[in-house]
């Protein structure tokens, strides 16, 4: 089966039996606790990874390829997730990957020595990225085509929530010194997950026909060559981009290995994608979008907590009672989007979430130094609709032209897009910070000029809260010069982070113009026809 043509390719015949599931309820709980797990973990990679680093006496440098390679991990796995969960079953894969991501959780805050360490990431991201991939087929096969739109707003639930509640449990385990939960809390979470799997998930043997049809060949170029650009990604803002010879290595690496998937597939008589298909709208447009909804979600996802950071000095689990103001809402809001979807067109809701996540951007470029975590609570709310509308109406429109057969490999396609648009935005806004922020201080700079009236004065006013007071930092006139480059730097960030606000709504605007290139949705049973009077 193919990760993107099953958009439009029939579904295949099966070999072997699919039994229905006797408790669907019960399994789709467990394939939603599965994706919540996969992504509430790599947000909270990124929130912890201080603590991380701190509990387990790593440098800097050493502490940022613990997020590395668990993403990248996830995104070598993706490719062969939905095949072998279709020749082996959801069950067998759920089982299997469970069981060792869960054993792999209790090791590393046991351990410091670093390769021992990084060689747990990489088993953890690899059963972790299996998850995602899993769930939306089950939950389209499991249901009766009636209740589909509400299992897909469970499947989008996840989406925003898991990403913006991290900052709190984070911030809960930092502010209680038990920062080796952020591994631990994995154990009960998937313990359960296995319980309900094992309950509810029917039983059937390997699909041994399909698997002797495996493109081998496929999965290995494609999950190498995503993860090798997901690492050169990761690390570029880091390593100064195309200044590093480990970055070009990796990002050359995989795009060769990209280039040789495609001319795999074009010749061998049974490709995991067939190639046309990539360029049917209804393929490149959702994958294009989940990128560019990934993009958007940097707003909430890096620019707030990095402005609340180092600008107001907030700790982790301060910045997370902002992000909650985005989480929260979710919980009313996808039942909502649900309930409209019956009766409105996705793209109409599409239009309405990305151009709302484009005025919650806008909202915040009004951002001065004075601002703290309340300020943000009306963009965030903005944020928390247009997020809501934009992913439940995205998964729709992509799984409206499907069987519930060919749904794991869309799951697939949506977690490649969605993995590489976000890192993709994470990068990208880290080096827009970073060298917007050096810009602003050297234009800033050209008006601190020694001797200059406004300077004196500024200096006069910064020394004079050092003048009487005797604090053995040395000379009164220095410190008072050390303050006014410290409110120049910070004027910088604030600017760079305004910036940053910008380019994501703009972003987020240019979602409509591929938006408008999308096809109408078919008749499909997530609108059950109308009964007579």
């Amino acid at each position: 089966m193919s990760m993107a043509a099953a958009a439009l390719a029939p579904a295949p015949t099966p070999t072997v039996a699919t039994p229905r599931c006797d408790r669907p309820i019960i399994g789709i709980m467990a394939v939603i606790l599965g994706a919540f797990i996969s992504s509430l973990n790599t947000k909270l990679t990124t929130f912890g990874l201080a603590d991380i680093r701190g509990g387990l006496g790593f440098g800097f440098d050493e502490g940022t390829w613990i997020g590395t390679i668990f993403g990248a991990a996830q995104m070598a796995v993706t490719p062969a997730a939905a095949w072998m969960a279709t020749v082996l079953s959801t069950r067998r894969v759920l089982l299997w990957t469970g069981g060792i991501f869960a054993l792999a959780s209790v090791f590393p805050p046991l351990t410091s020595d670093y390769p021992v360490t990084i060689a747990l990431q990489l088993v953890r991201g690899l059963a972790v990225g299996a998850f995602i991939p899993a769930a939306l087929g089950f939950v389209l096969r499991s249901l009766h085509p009636r209740w589909w739109m509400w299992g897909i707003a469970a499947y989008s639930f996840r989406f925003v929530f898991s990403q913006n509640i991290a900052g709190s449990i984070e911030g809960w385990y930092s502010e209680a010194g038990r920062w080796q939960w952020l591994y631990w809390q994995n154990v009960p979470l998937s313990a359960l997950m296995l319980v309900l799997v094992a309950i509810a998930m029917p039983r059937r043997p390997i699909d041994r026909v399909l698997l002797a049809r495996t493109d081998w060949g496929a999965i290995i170029y494609a999950g190498a060559g995503f993860a090798l650009i997901y690492a050169g990604l990761d690390q570029g803002n880091r390593l100064d981009w195309f200044n590093s010879g480990l970055v070009n290595g990796l990002l050359l690496g995989g795009l060769f290995l990209i280039a040789f998937f495609f001319v795999h597939e074009a010749w061998t008589p049974n490709p995991l994608i067939h190639l046309p298909v990539l360029a049917q709208r209804n393929v490149w447009g959702p994958a294009l979008l989940i990128s560019l909804y990934g993009f958007g979600s940097t707003a909430a996802g890096f620019v707030l907590p990095d402005y609340l950071t180092r600008v107001q000095g907030l700790r982790d689990i301060q910045i997370g009672d902002a992000l909650n103001w985005i989480a929260l809402p979710q919980i009313v809001l996808v039942p909502l989007v649900a309930v409209l979807l019956r009766r409105i067109d996705a793209r109409f809701l599409l239009v309405t979430g990305f151009a709302t996540i484009a005025v919650g951007s806008w909202m915040d470029t009004r951002l001065t130094h004075d601002w703290v975590a309340g300020d943000f609570l009306p963009s965030q709310c903005v944020e928390a609709v247009g997020l809501a509308f934009a992913i439940t109406a995205l998964v729709t429109h992509a799984v409206s032209f499907i069987t519930p057969a060919q749904a794991a490999a869309i799951a697939t396609t949506i977690q490649i897009a969605r993995l590489l648009g976000a890192e993709l935005g994470s990068a990208l806004i880290q080096t827009f910070v970073r060298v917007r922020e050096q810009t602003h201080s050297n234009l800033l700079g050209t008006h601190v000029v020694g001797g200059a009236a406004s300077t004196t004065d500024a200096q006069t006013l910064f020394s004079g809260v050092f003048a009487d007071r005797a604090t053995g930092l040395g000379d009164a006139a220095a410190q008072g010069t050390g303050l006014l480059a410290v409110a120049v730097q910070r004027e910088s960030y604030v600017l760079a982070y305004i910036d940053a606000f910008w380019l994501v709504a703009w972003a987020s605007l240019a979602g409509l113009l591929v938006i408008v290139f999308l096809r109408r949705p078919p008749p499909n049973p997530l609108t059950p026809p109308r009964l007579p009077s």
